[in-house]
């Protein structure tokens, strides 16, 4: 798996110094820096380098710190702004008696249940990270898990917002995990995800 701190540069320094990296310094020349976080895991860090690299795109000035033991907590807190999850994991955790099972019950269900300042991106359908059975096909008993972004209210214009949903309507199960293991086998992170992002005129 690929490990902490994948890019670690200035413009991280910069977040650390404001506090918030959503939000710029008192400098008028400062930009806002957008802070995408995420765990030590291959996929959390793949995902953050995509989702961060669209919100450049778009016109972000965004940076990725990865490697947290507690990246909801630093969402909650705002030492991070963006934090990209599996659905069905953020149900298990915030409301684990929910019945919900279909992608559409939990979508229902992580919107019931979002934290305060906080909303979340379209659920990207394409991806069905359920266990998987013998046959290779999903285990339709099991909460469907699907990849979406979270982030810190109202720090993105249309624009942005829109970007983060396109992530969601082109990303499939078989890209991601192509995705990982070229990054498990040397790709470093940033270029698998600028390829897949070329890839999809994203």
């Amino acid at each position: 798996m690929y490990s902490v701190a994948v890019r670690r540069t200035a413009a991280a320094i910069l977040a650390v110094t404001c506090a918030f990296g959503a939000v710029s310094c008192a400098s008028d020349a400062a930009r806002p820096v957008v802070v995408v976080g995420g765990d030590s895991t291959t996929e959390s860090v793949l995902l953050a380098e995509i989702y961060s690299q669209a919100l450049d795109r778009a016109g972000a000035d965004s940076t990725v710190m990865t490697g947290s033991a507690t990246p909801l907590a630093d969402l909650d807190a705002g030492r991070i702004a963006v934090l990209p999850a599996r659905n069905g994991a953020l149900v298990d955790r915030w409301i684990p008696t929910s019945p919900a099972r279909t992608p559409d019950e939990v979508v229902a269900a992580v919107n019931s249940a979002l934290p305060q300042g906080i909303s979340v991106s379209d659920a990207a359908d394409g991806t069905d990270l359920r266990p998987r059975a013998e046959s290779g096909a999903p285990e339709d008993t099991a909460r469907t898990q699907s990849v979406v972004a979270l982030y810190r209210s109202g720090i993105f214009n249309r624009q942005q917002l829109k970007k983060l949903n396109y992530v969601a309507g082109e990303l499939t199960t078989d890209e991601l995990v192509d995705l990982i293991h070229d990054i498990d086998t040397g790709t470093r992170p940033a270029d698998a995800a600028r390829s897949w992002l070329d890839a999809h005129s994203l």
